[in-house]
């Protein structure tokens, strides 16, 4: 049988309702013979998931009804700091949606006023649990209403935007130079230097701090100095991983870091491979020249750590002060040290002054 879509009806310019007009509209909808369905929800941030959810909520009805949140109501069972968009606004946005035909406030917590209000055909929610533990599921059956659950099915969440916000916040961009950091400043490498090298690290559980570099960076932090990662990254290029894969193996570090109070300003990276002979793969200097830059630092008081001859020959390249961890460096290195701790002291040592 062919489904055949009854598109939303709008009141007038808009199809957001008091809880009495949707009362009067949804008598109407009953003499029509309409079946009407209802959901509810805060809506913050509305992603491919809540549209897919409220798509298939519709074609379970013929008029869907959509309860939003208010912000007291998301303050007092998601978190103190939700939601991040205003009610007014999450209401705009969901009465948008070709799916929808009418949208109102929600001011309580659970949906049962609403429901006994109303009294939709069918009562739908998403998530991964049974009819038999919607909490409304009895109050809906006892006026012989249906109950329905909606399976989640896209790998995004609202809670999973904000934190992703939150780890592109520590990336300069690459159109922006970054604004109010400071120097001294103190390059490091990420893989055999800060953790252990793994080739082509792309899995968050493999990464381990190596000795001495918690307590190392902390030494340097206290003395003023500020603190930024700058890592060749061809893996990236090769596909072997991802951008998000890179992203999740520095959040993994940060939180190893965070016990020590480390503050990581920037992380800058060259995701080409070798074959592609840019300027920013180690031992270019364009990771180094944008750092100078972004942190106003004078090449003096700019100190390269490393574990491989290229981040040294950067450093030098652009004039800073490269240390290469080595317990037998080439002859004619320049500095090196044979542990992260040493290399920490020679900079502490330096006539450097951070302020």
């Amino acid at each position: 049988m062919t489904e055949i879509f009854i598109p939303p009806i709008k009141l007038g310019m808009s199809n957001i309702c008091t809880s009495e007009e949707l009362s009067a509209l949804r008598g109407e909808w009953r003499d029509q013979g309409l079946k009407v369905g209802f959901t509810c929800g805060a809506f913050d941030l509305l992603h491919a998931g809540h549209v897919d959810y409220l798509q298939t909520a519709r074609t379970m009805c013929d008029r869907l009804i959509v309860a939003v949140n208010s912000d007291e109501s998301v303050r007092s069972y998601k978190n103190p700091l939700r939601p991040i968009v205003k009610q007014e606004f999450r209401m705009s946005v969901i009465a948008a949606l070709r799916c929808v035909d009418a949208v109102t406030l929600m001011t309580e917590t659970r949906p049962a006023s609403l429901i006994e209000l109303l009294r939709p055909d069918i009562y739908i929610k998403g998530g991964d649990y049974q009819v038999s533990q919607l909490k409304s599921a009895p109050l809906v059956e006892a006026y012989g209403g249906a109950c329905a659950v909606i399976p989640v099915n896209h790998e995004i969440s609202t809670s999973a935007i904000v934190k992703r916000i939150q780890e592109l916040s520590l990336y300069a961009s690459p159109e922006k130079p970054a604004q109010g950091l400071k120097g001294p400043l103190v390059l490091l490498d990420r893989d055999g230097t800060l953790i252990e090298n793994s080739h082509f690290l792309r899995d968050p559980s493999k990464v381990r701090l190596l000795e001495g570099v918690g307590d190392g960076l902390r030494t340097l932090q206290n003395a003023g100095f500020s603190l930024a990662v700058i890592t060749n990254q061809q893996g990236m290029g090769l596909g072997y991983f991802d951008y998000e894969s890179f992203v999740a193996v520095n959040s993994e570090m940060l939180r190893q870091l965070a016990p020590y109070g480390i503050q990581i300003a920037r992380f800058y990276f060259c995701p080409h491979s070798l074959a592609e002979q840019c300027e920013c793969r180690k031992p270019g200097t364009a990771m180094i020249e944008r750092a100078l830059a972004d942190f106003h630092c004078q090449r003096e008081n700019c100190f390269v750590i490393g574990d491989a001859l290229s981040d040294v020959q950067a450093a030098e390249a652009a004039g800073c002060t490269g240390i290469l961890l080595s317990s037998n460096p080439p002859a004619g290195t320049g500095r090196s040290a044979q542990s992260f701790c040493a290399a920490v002291e020679q900079i502490k040592s330096s006539q450097v002054i951070a302020n």
